[in-house]
């Protein structure tokens, strides 16, 4: 009992024992490849096709930690991440388009950037 609870709280264990858990999903023939993926999800991931080298395994395999060790930039990584869990759970696979703010700025300062705006335009005139 000791030796089960060691192996299972030791964190090199851990580790080994979430990347076995994580199925790969075998390629379909709307998603043949990994330059289709990335290009599929959008957002310029398609730049980072020769980072993956086309293997389909390196897509399912890798982490965050790996692909900061391959240079892909922070937002980019998330993103494909969770592109990727989604393949995993069988979800269709779309582009999310990048949210834009208002002209007025974002919601919890948006009623006093529209006030200042309003103010400069009355002091303007």
């Amino acid at each position: 009992m000791i030796a089960r609870r060691l192996f299972s709280s030791h964190v090199a264990c851990q580790a080994a024992l979430k990347t076995s858990l994580r199925k790969t999903v075998s390629p379909s023939k709307q998603i043949p490849d990994v330059a289709t993926f990335l290009n599929r999800i959008g957002r310029k991931c398609e730049e980072f096709a020769e980072t993956y080298e086309n293997k389909w395994d390196n897509l399912f395999i890798w982490d965050g930690k790996m692909l900061k060790e391959k240079g892909i930039p922070i937002e980019q990584r998330r993103y494909i991440l969770n592109q990727v869990e989604k393949l995993r759970k069988g979800e269709d696979i779309l582009e999310i388009k990048k949210g834009k703010k208002s002209f007025f700025g974002g919601e919890r300062k948006r009623k006093e950037n529209i006030s200042k705006w309003r103010a400069e335009q009355r002091n303007a005139k």
